[in-house]
């Protein structure tokens, strides 16, 4: 069974810029947030939602989390039905967002989490302990007493993990949680969520526009738009569907420049130019196509002119040249 499976879920709202608009007579302009959104997510999984600001990110884990209707299409959480069982999903999923509005900043981080403990209906007991454990795991112990509002950002957002992660949902929803975390922060925090969340087999669904981040902790993405997924897949799937050619890298000795012309010949070497290194070694790149059947004619023509090979290295495509082609052109992964 999937963890999460959606059906062409389409959302809409109209925009507001003051009182004015919401009167009757005023025509309303329509913001399509989703439109027709279909993908699904395994057990276990870190699934990444990509794109830039606007692109429908927050809306499609709002209605994942029930927090949302669509306006058509459903979705199942584990096999239950967003729109039929609003009840059962809403104990199988939890969220962690960047809002610090969402807690109470008189009151300490321990006292937080128990007033949302009340929220889940946990028992006085199974509240303490459960917030104890959740402390202990986001490395809060020894501030869960303070008030939230002397809290730093780093651990403002642990203490959103925790809150997260107090229903020990399978399904946890993450809503740009390294948002305005220095960089540091930021790093020890996607550790924490690789090693410590999905490690304990929970499902991630993390929304972001951090290019990084995504590649970083995610084993497949689905890169948004206006509202619609422009493509999904691994990191390695995107990087082949959208890598058109290379860069190749291949560090030689007694390399001479009358081979050049025949490497150019090969088909699918689109240039190629060398520069010379200390001790005679030479360093040869080539920008190439299809490496597959190129690189072994490379390296063919160069070992059989006596050519020493030391290295050979193929450059990848930066993933955010994957979301510029992704978001401008047309090809999708099933």
């Amino acid at each position: 069974m999937k963890a999460i499976d959606t059906f062409s879920l389409t959302k809409q709202f109209h925009r507001t810029s003051g009182y004015y608009d919401l009167l009757p007579f005023r025509k309303r302009e329509w913001i399509r947030a989703l439109e027709g959104v279909s993908l699904d997510v395994e057990e276990g999984e870190i699934f990444g939602l990509l794109g830039p600001n606007g692109a429908g990110k927050t809306t499609l884990i709002k209605l994942l989390s029930c927090l949302v209707i669509p306006d058509s299409g459903t979705a199942k959480i584990f096999g239950h039905d967003i729109l039929k069982e609003e009840a059962e999903v809403k104990k199988l999923v939890g969220l962690v967002s960047a809002e610090e509005r969402s807690f109470y900043w008189r009151l300490t981080g321990r006292e937080n989490l128990r007033f949302y403990a009340g929220l889940y209906h946990l028992s006085r007991r199974q509240a303490e302990k459960r917030i104890d454990e959740l402390l202990n795991l986001v490395d809060l112990v020894d501030k869960a007493d303070i008030r939230f509002q002397n809290y730093s950002t780093g651990m403002r957002q642990k203490l959103a993990i925790a809150r997260g992660l107090l229903s020990e949902p399978r399904v946890l929803f993450m809503d740009e949680p390294t948002r305005s975390l220095d960089p540091v922060s930021a790093q020890a925090l996607r550790r924490f969520f690789k090693e410590k969340v999905a490690g304990n087999g929970t499902t991630v669904v993390l929304a972001t526009h951090n290019l990084s981040e995504a590649e970083q902790l995610c084993s497949r993405l689905a890169i948004m738009d206006h509202g619609r997924v422009k493509t999904l897949g691994s990191v390695q799937e995107l990087r082949s569907l959208f890598q058109t050619q290379e860069k190749c890298e291949i560090e030689v000795n007694h390399f001479s420049d009358t081979i050049l012309p025949r490497l150019s010949c090969i088909n699918g070497v689109l240039n190629c130019h060398t520069t010379i290194k200390n001790n005679g070694i030479s360093n040869l790149e080539l920008m190439i196509s299809d490496r597959v059947v190129v690189l072994p004619q490379i390296l063919e023509i160069m070992v059989n002119n006596g050519v020493e090979v030391y290295n050979c290295q193929v450059k990848e495509l930066p993933l955010d040249e994957i979301f510029i082609h992704a978001l401008h052109g047309d090809k999708e992964i099933n």
